[in-house]
């Protein structure tokens, strides 16, 4: 049986407004960290169909 799920919790005071700005000061990633990311997606994708040629990926003898 599921466990219930529980109430998203409510900020007030200083608090909400810290999140506030964390929310409109949010820092771009540089592409260089993006190209890695989405490097590591297509090898992931890859190894899921068990291609490890494909996906680069060798093991130690």
């Amino acid at each position: 049986m599921a466990r219930p799920i529980k109430d998203t919790p409510v900020l007030y005071g200083k608090n909400a407004i810290r999140m506030l700005e964390e929310i409109k000061n949010v820092k771009v990633l540089p592409e260089e960290r993006i190209a890695r990311i989405k490097q590591a997606c297509i090898s992931l994708s890859k190894m899921q169909k068990n291609s490890y040629e494909d996906a680069s990926i060798t093991f130690k003898q």
